[in-house]
């Protein structure tokens, strides 16, 4: 079956966005509400995630294209883009179970703004592209706080460990159904 230039992935991740923040720990809510507040202010779709569970711009740019993707085919379990793609980048099959796993909460010192849609902000100060892929030391113990097995960790090589989030993210999907 022949992808539609409305349904491939370059077209559905057009206008993505995003950048790693530091915040002071105890100010990530207050952050979030800034920017979702100018994200609304321009009709705009963006997440404020936990930057401790983005494993890159790969990460978000999967999550997008499959949210869309649902979206489009009327498989989607929010109205919301901003939602649908925070479901398809936490890998969970509940809304619920996604926002508790991936939002920033006060006690992180680091987040990720992904802005999803055409308009938004310009890079402020401070602000730090997302890398494409994560390639961190720590990507293991971080990876399994994503939700990665151990055997599920042993089945790939340490330099593509990050693929598992990919595969994580397509797996919504399956699991929905």
């Amino acid at each position: 079956m022949a992808v539609s230039g409305s349904e491939s992935p370059d077209w559905a991740t057009q206008d993505l966005r995003a950048w790693k923040v530091a915040v002071k720990r105890g100010e990530a809510r207050a952050f979030q509400e800034r920017v979702l507040s100018a994200a609304d202010s321009e009709a705009a779709q963006v997440l404020v995630l936990r930057a401790d569970l983005v494993f890159g711009l790969a990460h978000i740019r999967s999550a997008l294209y499959h949210a869309r993707k649902a979206m489009s085919e009327g498989r989607n379990s929010s109205e919301m883009l901003s939602m649908e793609t925070l479901l398809y980048a936490s890998g969970e099959r509940q809304l619920s179970s996604a926002i508790k796993k991936m939002s920033a909460d006060d006690n992180v010192e680091e987040v990720v703004v992904a802005w999803l849609s055409s308009g938004g902000p310009r890079q402020e100060k401070g602000w730090r592209d997302l890398e494409e892929r994560y390639s961190g030391s720590d990507s293991v113990s971080r990876l399994r706080a994503f939700g990665i097995s151990g055997s599920e960790l042993s089945t790939t090589r340490q330099d593509r460990v990050c693929e598992l989030v990919l595969e994580k993210v397509a797996a919504v999907d399956v699991i929905r159904k």
